[in-house]
């Protein structure tokens, strides 16, 4: 299966073309300002390296979110624009279980991705290692302040957090769940878009998932944008 996947959700992303478990070429960047920019050159770059055309394509994947609201707006934009454009199937990946992916199963500590959801709150996720199948998401995608992950979180496992949220919460985090706490180092603190084709291919394969419409396809925000609840305020 033949995979372009778009990420879009952290500020570093960028897209990938994956292939029956393999990545075939790979471009990202970290700067959240210049996706509108630098994200339909990158596409077309690599299709043009690797000698694809639109039609030898099977799905397109998209990071669905939490994340940047701007940031997944631009790349659900630019996945449904060449979806529909080139009739291909769009599947949205959730950006925790993308994250998730990066750490190293062979560890028994449950996984925790952090993502900074600025406003004093985190969006975060729990998953259980499973070699080789990859991270199995046993609790809800929350948006929550970091101090209630002491109340939801498991009070007798370890624990390995990783995402951009440590940069954030860090000392907090420690002081929650002393030696149960453990750090991802920050190279795996993004969503990779690699990460995320393989991980859609896995879905359709492995778990039976469908492609939705791609005009039907919504990012997953986890709470109100500042504007909406202002305006709810009013």
């Amino acid at each position: 299966m033949l995979i372009l996947a778009i990420e879009t959700s952290c500020m570093s992303g960028g897209a990938s073309i994956t292939s029956s478990g393999t990545v075939l070429g790979e471009i990202t960047f970290k700067s959240r300002k210049t996706y509108s920019r630098r994200l339909t050159a990158s596409i077309l770059y690599l299709m043009k390296e690797l000698d694809l055309t639109w039609d030898d394509l099977d799905l397109i994947a998209t990071g669905l979110g939490p994340g940047s609201f701007t940031g997944l707006r631009i790349g659900l934009a630019t996945s449904k624009g060449f979806a529909l454009a080139h009739s291909l199937d769009l599947l949205g990946v959730p950006t925790l279980d993308t994250i998730a992916e990066n750490a190293v199963l062979e560890d028994q500590r449950l996984i925790c991705p952090l993502m900074d959801a600025r406003r004093s709150q985190v969006y975060a996720s729990l998953y259980q290692p499973e070699f080789p199948n990859g991270p199995k998401r046993i609790l809800d995608y929350l948006a929550v302040p970091p101090q209630e992950l002491g109340k939801i979180l498991p009070k007798e496992n370890d624990i390995l957090f990783l995402g951009d949220g440590i940069s954030c919460y860090r000392t907090l985090l420690q002081d929650i769940f002393k030696k149960r706490a453990a750090f991802a180092p920050s190279c795996l603190w993004y969503p990779k878009p690699s990460a995320t084709g393989l991980l859609a291919e896995r879905m359709v394969m492995e778990k039976g998932e469908r492609p939705a419409d791609p005009a039907l396809i919504m990012p997953l925000y986890c709470r109100l944008s500042e504007a909406e609840e202002n305006k709810l305020k009013k």
